[in-house]
């Protein structure tokens, strides 16, 4: 492995411009794991460093900032000091599919400024949020989580994957509701999934794609890591393989819809009805065509897209509803909470309304449950390169930053450390709730970072926060989950791109809420 590292340097001329190295990325990795566990070995690590107070890193070109008092105000500053480009020029072409080339980089230059516009306009405050969650339907969506059927053509698509096994028909109308096994990471992840994509790419995009879900796994899970920390596409891995296969399909997927968004905009005949595709594309293709994007080019742009929309919200739905079904009293408490925001029909099996907008404001408990999974799940960290020299105050140090050195702040550092976060291996519910001036509790963040920090943080934040509160609340109001082993025992995490991972699945059994 190290070899193919190595001749894949020799091979490849320095830019002129700077891309995020790869062996930072297996720095930040050593730095969190040494610092977030103290010892000789963080004492090491303090003894080899360039410098001292809260950076730690080996060279100037790369330092991380552990637990830095002043990392919001630093991350804030001007793009001109302070720049999340690189790094994001970097996924765009190591990871996402992009071709490093002079051109490309000129291209994405000039049209830097309109394609995250698009982003943001959909959803940039609660209100445009809760809208787009509404259309979505995460209540008929809800009520079809399962379909008691073994059968492929009868399932919905977040069923594929999750190994269903019918342990007995539904005969609800008899009193008698079925049950089914299945793998409740792959179900529920896929379940968010199917809800998301759909708002930004149309229906129509799945259904065209039948692989598309399997092939986004495998290129977050399995893919994604390796180019990260720098292997060459041509190592002779089957993981590697079987990871450009996947992503390969989809940028296909992602190049034929541009292509029937360009025949719209050019009044020509297109193919499928492409009416629920939202602003999104059809914006940034705009900016495309002005700057003379080629279709694949679009397709590795816009990549990045359904993954930051899917790759970390919708593992966070799996934990989130592992936490909450296998915590003790803690689902009757839920239920408690959100029975004022959704109504159920008089068989249970139906939602008839949610006010979304109190259920976000007033599920308190239901919201600190989702801070308390970030905090236990959630890997984020904030990256950036420095442009122009800047001073930073360090406690009792003074650090001069030089142009030319990326900073990474590993947010997670802190989120279990004993001093800030008690116990910090079990997972709290009410752990975020504060009591307000009038005495009312709400859930606030507090120090917990799980999208980052600066002018660069998550810009489709507001959106996953409801959509995981919309999509969760509705599984808990109509579905009753317990293990088939019979007992609860949450898998072990491993490292993630962004959230950890289960080691294993959860086998579930799932059936209709009891009247």
């Amino acid at each position: 492995m190290l070899l193919a590292v190595a001749l894949h340097r020799m091979i490849y001329k320095p830019k002129k411009y700077k891309l995020f190295p790869i062996w930072a990325t297996i720095e930040i990795a050593v730095a969190g794991y040494v610092l977030s566990r103290g010892g000789l070995g963080r004492d090491i690590y303090s003894i080899v460093r360039r410098y001292r107070g809260s950076l730690f890193g080996i060279t100037s070109t790369h330092q991380v900032l552990a637990n830095f008092p002043g990392v919001d105000r630093l991350m804030s500053q001007s793009h001109h000091t302070i720049n999340a480009e690189p790094v994001q020029y970097t996924l765009f072409t190591r990871a996402f599919g992009g071709v490093d080339t002079p051109e490309l980089k000129k291209k994405l230059e000039d049209s830097w400024k309109d394609p995250p516009a698009p982003i943001e306009r959909p959803f940039p405050n609660d209100a445009a949020a809760t809208a787009a969650i509404e259309r979505g339907g995460p209540a008929q969506m809800a009520a079809s989580l399962i379909s008691y059927s073994e059968e492929k053509d009868q399932m919905k698509r977040w069923e594929l994957s999750a190994d269903i096994k019918v342990v007995s028909p539904d005969l609800a109308q008899w009193g008698k509701p079925g049950k089914v096994e299945a793998n409740l990471q792959n179900l529920l992840r896929d379940f968010g999934a199917c809800f998301a994509i759909p708002l930004l790419y149309g229906k129509n995009f799945l259904d065209r794609n039948p692989h598309l879900l399997d092939d986004f796994w495998k290129f977050d899970n399995e893919l994604f890591p390796l180019l990260m920390i720098g292997f060459p596409i041509w190592v002779p891995f089957k993981m590697m393989r079987e990871g450009l296969s996947s992503r390969l399909r989809l940028l296909g997927a992602i190049e034929a819809l541009y292509r029937r968004i360009d025949k719209s905009q050019r009044c020509e005949h297109v193919d499928t009805d492409i009416s629920d595709v939202s602003d999104v594309p059809f914006e940034r293709n705009t900016v495309y065509e002005r700057e003379d994007w080629s279709y694949q080019q679009r397709a590795a742009g816009d990549l990045a897209i359904p993954w930051g929309q899917n790759a970390n919200t919708q593992p966070v739905l799996f934990w989130l509803l592992a936490y909450v079904y296998s915590t003790p009293d803690l689902l009757e408490s839920l239920r408690k909470e959100i029975e004022l925001y959704i109504t159920l029909s008089e068989t249970n099996q139906d939602i008839t309304s949610m006010d979304f907008v109190n259920l976000s404001r007033n599920s308190q408990l239901l919201k600190s449950c989702i801070f308390e999974t970030y905090r236990m799940a959630n890997e984020a960290t904030s990256i950036r390169y420095v442009e122009r020299p800047v001073t930073i105050d360090d406690g009792k140090y003074k650090h001069n930053l030089k142009p030319g050195m990326f900073l990474s702040a590993p947010h997670g550092l802190i989120q279990r450390d004993p001093s800030i976060y008690p116990d910090p291996d079990r997972f709290v519910p009410d752990r975020f709730l504060e009591a307000d001036a009038s005495g009312k509790l709400v859930a606030r963040y507090g120090r917990l970072k799980p999208w980052g920090s600066g002018a660069s943080m998550c810009k489709g934040r507001s959106f996953a926060e409801k959509e995981i509160m919309a999509l969760s609340a509705a599984v808990i109001a109509l579905w009753d989950i317990a293990p088939a082993s019979g007992n609860w025992i949450l898998p072990a995490m491993v490292p993630g791109t962004g959230l950890k991972k289960p080691v294993t699945d959860i086998r579930a059994v799932i059936t209709r809420k009891a009247l």
